[in-house]
């Protein structure tokens, strides 16, 4: 079982910085897939370090440093990762782990291609995924199909429903190169953004509200309005009291 909480937790690797690497050296993989020939010995090395800390051990730490090797046999392009975990009781493990490349047309443009991380371990052996995930307790970079059974979820799967509805993962679009009206007319960027930032505002007044913080802060009426839905939200029959005055009574769902 793992205990990471969420896969922002874990340690990956996969196509962008394996991109990134490349352009450093004055590659891409499309060059390579060009110029090497199959099972000639020729390479391209990349070499990432990291440190990942072992919840099951009591916090100890492991750390490496990842040699990355692009090479070319008859099958295509693979990805040969060694690296040697590195334990504080000074035991050391080699790890040699081998990812097939596989090229697919893109459907941005015409004629050009991106390249993917093969997943041997999808049902009909034919997945692809583009980054690769360091599970402590396995020691081995796995695609994102392995997460499921170490119980590895994203930080949304992991919240509940009241988490999800008062801190909604989705962000006000940033308007620096993008125009709220042209014309004096409202752009669909310009009213998503103020859709956005009014449900934020009145998710927020919710929270307000749940917190006992709405006394005397928000008019009357619209706050028996909130209590109500922050009720229905919430499950609850009540709301805390008010922290701003010590003689605030408890708020009761009734209609003033």
């Amino acid at each position: 079982m793992c205990y990471s909480k969420s896969v922002s937790e874990l340690r990956s690797y996969g196509i962008p910085e394996i991109t990134r690497g490349l352009r450093r050296q004055r590659y891409t993989l499309h060059k390579i897939d060009l110029l090497f020939k199959p099972d000639s010995g020729d390479k391209v090395e990349l070499s990432p370090s990291w440190t990942q800390r072992d919840r099951l051990s009591g916090g100890q730490k492991k750390s490496g440093e990842i040699k990355v090797y692009i090479r070319k046999d008859s099958s295509g392009l693979y990805m040969d990762l060694q690296y040697t975990l590195s334990f504080a009781d000074g035991k050391k493990n080699p790890v040699s782990l081998r990812y097939d490349l596989v090229r697919r047309e893109s459907n941005l443009k015409p004629g050009t291609y991106r390249y993917y991380i093969k997943d041997p371990y999808s049902p009909d052996g034919v997945g692809i995924c583009t980054r690769l995930y360091f599970i402590p307790e396995l020691g081995e970079f796995v695609p994102r199909s392995v997460l499921t059974s170490w119980r590895v979820r994203y930080s949304q799967q992991r919240k509940g429903h009241k988490d999800r509805y008062f801190y909604p993962g989705t962000k006000t679009p940033d308007p620096k190169y993008r125009k709220t009206h042209y014309r004096g007319q409202e752009t669909p960027f310009g009213r998503r953004s103020r859709e956005l930032r009014e449900e934020r505002e009145y998710r927020d007044s919710l929270s307000l509200v749940g917190m006992g913080y709405g006394v005397g802060l928000i008019p009357r009426e619209e706050e028996w309005e909130l209590i109500r839905e922050y009720c229905r939200v919430t499950g609850r029959k009540t709301v805390p009291r008010s922290p701003l005055s010590p003689r605030s009574r408890r708020l009761y769902l009734r209609t003033p």
